[in-house]
């Protein structure tokens, strides 16, 4: 990723979210601001009363009254000690929660969620740790830069070394929460993939810009110390979002990750990932890369066929030849014939036929059904029509009949013969 690419990434999500990200350093600045001010307005305060306190008990000879002056510089400089500490982390921590806002974004190609801004404090613990380093290295560039010549060349030195190497520290924690040891390694792999020399001139460029604004608004207070003022707060309001942006867009690069577009649709190419070359470098003696070839595709099998898988297989039932061998080894009761349906029941008119006649040798009616007065034989109540229409089903349909076939004629008995003639 060019220098142009990351400017110009950074102002589009410096511009995109400009809002919110003023706000979040409105926000940063007035916390820390007021803590700032308590705690160093408590500290002034005993240092003036241990100064008095000194300065008449030395007047009067008072060992007791100098005591206490003593004392309250002594607690003074502890509180001092201590609410620096409180301010340095919170401002810390605050910053990183803007880092997770920005990445986040950036990430995602989303706009930025203010409440990230407070996810710093479930990483308290690395931050307090990468503070405590950070005071360390520069008591001792302190000390160093106390010998003439050598500590004036070999501390800035150092100090622009293990900038550019530790550069990706704080972003790391913010959004991976990895501990300051393993963002402190990461960091310095990060930038080494991408290059030392190249990271610094980055960052270097960013510096620049930032000064040229600075000599150009010294220039107007010139002629309008009012506007130069005004000009003044402006840049420090948006140059430290911008800067994040700035940084947070050369974190993304540095790690590998494409750095999402916003609603314009702007992209800017992601770089290799660090410690992989763009390109492969082919072996000794010029030998082309061939890809290896597929494995060949088998050809369908067409049903019934038995392979040579299925054959080898032991007491592996004969493959049914066609369809039909199929369904019937699938569903066995399928090759079965139907069942004979019951045979109809006897039609009839349904109607009475009558009044039963009576049987002469028991000298009792005969056996008739009950609805329609059929003659039945057997121990039923109805005939066979009437016990299925009284049971719920429909009675048959009835045969046609067959017409009936002419009567015979009456034969006319012979008229009696009178006797005598």
């Amino acid at each position: 990723m060019s220098i142009g690419d990351v400017f110009a990434k950074a102002w589009e999500l410096w511009r995109r979210d400009i809002g919110w990200l003023i706000l979040a350093g409105l926000v940063v600045g007035l916390i820390v601001g007021v803590i700032a001010v308590i705690v160093f307005s408590i500290v002034a305060g005993m240092l003036a009363v241990s100064v008095g306190g000194i300065a008449l008990g030395s007047s009067n000879s008072s060992t007791s009254i100098t005591g206490l002056g003593i004392g309250t510089l002594i607690s003074a400089a502890i509180l001092g000690i201590v609410g620096y500490l409180v301010v340095s982390v919170l401002a810390m921590v605050f910053y990183g929660g803007m880092f997770e806002m920005v990445i986040g974004a950036a990430r995602e190609g989303r706009g930025v969620n203010f409440a990230d801004l407070f996810g710093g404090f479930r990483k308290f613990g690395s931050f307090i740790v990468f503070w405590l380093v950070i005071v360390g290295i520069s008591i001792v560039c302190v000390i160093v830069a106390i010998i003439p010549v050598i500590g004036w060349i070999a501390v800035p030195v150092f100090v622009a070394w293990l900038g550019t190497t530790w550069l990706y520290v704080l972003p790391l924690i913010a959004d991976r929460g990895l501990t300051f040891g393993e963002a402190a390694r990461t960091s310095s792999q990060m930038v080494k993939g991408v290059g030392w020399w190249k990271t610094f001139g980055t960052v270097i460029v960013l510096g620049a810009a930032f000064f040229v604004i600075t000599v150009v608004i010294s220039v107007i207070g010139r002629a309008s110390s009012a506007l130069s003022s005004i000009l003044t707060l402006i840049f420090e309001i948006a140059a430290g979002p911008f800067a994040i942006c700035y940084v947070s867009t050369m974190y993304l690069g540095s790690a590998g990750e494409a750095v999402l577009a916003p609603a314009s649709g702007y992209v800017v190419p992601a770089p290799p990932s660090y410690g992989a070359a763009p390109y492969a470098t082919p072996p000794a003696g010029g030998h082309m890369y061939q890809p290896t070839a597929p494995p060949p595709i088998a050809p369908p099998v067409a049903a019934g066929a038995v392979t040579a898988a299925t054959a080898a297989l032991p007491g592996a039932a004969p493959v049914p030849a066609d369809a039909d061998a199929w369904k019937a080894a699938a569903d066995p009761l399928a090759a079965q014939p139907p069942a004979p349906l019951p045979s109809p029941v006897a039609s009839h008119e349904h109607a009475a036929s009558g009044t039963p006649t009576v049987d002469t040798a028991s000298g009792q009616l005969e056996k008739h059904c009950s609805e329609c007065g059929a003659l039945i034989e057997g121990s039923a109540e109805f005939c066979q029509a009437c016990a299925l229409e009284v049971s719920g089903g429909e009675p048959p349909v009835a045969a046609p009949a067959a017409p009936d076939a002419p009567a015979a004629p009456e034969e006319t008995p012979p008229a009696p013969t009178q006797p005598g003639t």
